[in-house]
């Protein structure tokens, strides 16, 4: 049974989303796969509100040997590393 509304939504990322919001929630999506990639799964509502949880992910991600992972944790930290840290 499906309980989720079938109305279509009539909006577009842009219209919700500012620069900063959008660069950050990419360099999130960016850090999840290759977290992915080396068999590791982000909760992302965690990573929102569990500083620690948060923290832990970055600095496991800035240690590692994979560059394309260490330069994304630094993008993501970056942003917003008042949320984070």
């Amino acid at each position: 049974m499906n309980t989720h509304s079938q109305t279509p939504t009539n909006y577009t990322a842009e219209d919700r989303l500012n620069d900063f919001d959008r660069d950050q929630l990419l360099a999130e999506v960016d850090l999840k796969w290759l977290f992915a990639g080396q068999g590791h799964w982000i909760d992302a509502a965690q990573l929102h509100v569990d500083p620690l949880y948060a923290s832990q992910i970055l600095k496991t991600a800035m240690d590692s040997p994979v560059e394309p992972l260490h330069t994304c944790a630094m993008a993501v930290r970056g942003l917003r590393a008042e949320h984070y840290l």
